[in-house]
């Protein structure tokens, strides 16, 4: 059998003589010179997909159907249709090549020889270089509509709470309403969830539709953006596929970036929410993240504990203790335990933890009693803490320099793992991906630590600290042990300026605890302490 594959991206290309339905006149016409009637013929058609990624459904169809021997012989009428990527188009057709599937093209000859191969390469560089050019000056044109004219560009679905009627956003009185709501629910002290159930019961319906009940994502989200205190803000993010990555559901993996401020463009819109409001909402939000996981219990050392075993951040949560015989009720308890005491994830590879959970209140008593005798020695602590302030790393610099070369490594070894699989075909796709994944996570760590020893350089060149300030520090400490009326956010920050990481060994019968920070430098804690057996 044989397959006729048609392609539009736009409207426009339709008026300028490359429709399907011309497109399939001119296949079809071949394939009939080629001697197949149409019941021998499969059209692939697919409307208002861009040349630019290879992900597309009937694409994707006639992949399927070519690897599973339905399809014998392809025809195009240009390789601009098949994708305008080089790298994708050499891959598509090196694999049908290796199905035995033979590529006609109306518009120019395909010849799998090396010449053919050559003059087919360069013509597809000239076409991507074509269709970078004009996604160019498509992004230039729209940024200069949104940054002179103050236009909203077309967008598929408006944010909830407006409308997009030529070149603007204007409010939907129905769906503003819900938006007041949900923020002041959100300041009342309901979780995200309470707010979908009562968005549920109030009779409110997401702007998509796709399902009846608000997900948290799209509460949070309309918890956040500023475009709600009348900020619309346009390209602020940048997207970029991941090469020889794709998503759970199969679709080419992207990753998104911040531009940085300067690049943004601010469009003023009408506002639903006043920006108090707004501000008290996000005030909301830093509260809840201190103390996420639950609300009845303030975890003094959240985020602070690593495993000194797998390395990882140790997390908050809690147990039901025994039955209460007077009330009948299980009284809740909360501690500390490694994500790894049970993983998340299943099979091959995933390692449980050994290490015991933790009882808040013994921790938090044992950190607190080490802080307490310290003050013992307030001028030791004074200079402990001015040192840690002012202290200043100069082998970041050095750091910064080695992680570089590492990604300039691992960069260098992607790009080997592309001319294996697409030039030279050692390699099978299935090991590219593998490869690939391995690699792009690896470049992503590395990015990341390089990002972090940065952000350390720029904290260094702005850290002072005066006398008056330390001693604000120490009187604050103090009373932290004097005042049981102290908030937990006071109490939260003095732990973060005197503890760096809590490093705990709980494998054996003594609990081995480390506190790196500041408090490091006046007592030793690498004290084994004995505790109870917790599930």
């Amino acid at each position: 059998m044989i397959g006729i594959y048609l392609r539009v991206s736009t409207i426009s290309q339709a008026e300028e003589g490359y429709s399907l339905e011309t497109q399939e006149d001119l296949c079809m016409k071949r394939a009939k010179e080629l001697g197949y009637s149409p019941k021998q013929v499969k059209v692939y058609r697919e409307e208002g997909r861009s040349g630019e990624d290879i992900d597309r459904p009937q694409m994707n169809q006639l992949r399927d159907d070519t690897a599973n021997g339905i399809i014998h012989k392809v025809i195009i009428t240009d390789p601009d249709r098949l994708t305008r990527d080089l790298t994708d188009k050499l891959i598509v057709c090196k694999e049908w090549d290796r199905q035995g599937v033979e590529i006609i093209f109306i518009d120019t000859e395909y010849q799998n020889t090396p010449e053919g191969q050559m003059f087919f390469n360069m013509r597809s560089v000239f076409a991507q270089y074509e269709l970078a050019q004009i996604r160019k000056r498509t992004i230039r044109g729209r940024l200069r509509a949104v940054e002179k004219d103050k236009k909203i560009m077309p967008m598929r679905t408006a944010p909830y709470g407006y409308d997009y009627r030529d070149g603007e956003l204007v409010i939907n009185e129905p769906e503003a309403i819900f938006v007041n709501k949900i923020y002041t629910w959100y300041l009342e002290g309901y979780t995200l969830r309470e707010i979908g159930d009562k968005l549920f019961a109030a009779g409110a319906v997401p702007k998509r539709a796709e399902s009846k009940n608000f997900g948290a994502t799209s509460i949070r989200r309309i918890l956040t953006s500023e475009i709600y205190i009348g900020n619309y803000v346009y390209n602020k993010r940048e997207t970029k596929k991941v090469w020889g990555e794709r998503t759970g559901s199969g679709k080419q993996k992207k990753t998104y970036t911040i531009r940085d401020e300067s690049e943004w463009i601010r469009v003023d819109v009408p506002p639903i929410v006043d920006e108090k409001t707004f501000q008290l909402a996000q005030k909301q939000k830093e509260k809840n993240i201190k103390k996420r996981g639950n609300v009845k219990f303030n975890y003094l050392f959240k985020g602070m504990i690593r495993c000194k075993h797998c390395g990882r951040i140790w997390e908050c949560t809690t147990y039901n203790g025994r039955e209460d015989k007077k009330t009948g009720e299980k009284k809740k308890y909360g501690v500390y335990r490694c994500p790894n005491l049970n993983p998340k994830r299943y099979g091959d590879g995933i390692t449980k933890c050994d290490c015991r959970s933790i009882r808040v209140e013994l921790l938090d008593d044992y950190i607190m009693n080490l802080i307490q005798s310290s003050l013992s020695n307030p001028e030791m602590f004074r200079e402990a803490i001015k040192a840690r302030l002012t202290e200043k790393d100069d082998t970041l610099d050095e750091q910064v320099n080695e992680l570089e070369k590492q990604l300039k490594k691992k960069t260098d070894e992607r790009d080997r793992i592309k001319r294996m699989y697409v030039v030279a075909q050692v390699i099978t796709e299935e090991e590219m991906l593998k490869d690939m994944k391995r690699i792009n996570a690896e470049i992503t760590g590395i990015t990341d630590e390089i990002n972090a020893l940065k952000r350390k350089i720029e904290q260094q060149e702005i850290n002072t600290i005066s006398d008056e300030q330390i001693k604000l520090i120490l009187d604050n400490i103090n009373l932290m042990f004097e005042d049981n009326e102290m908030t937990f956010e006071n109490r939260r920050e003095l732990m973060e300026l005197l503890i760096e990481e809590i490093q705990i060994d709980a494998k054996g019968e003594q609990v081995a605890i480390t506190v790196k920070g500041p408090l490091n430098d006046i007592a030793s804690y690498s004290q084994p302490q004995k505790v109870r057996k917790y599930r």
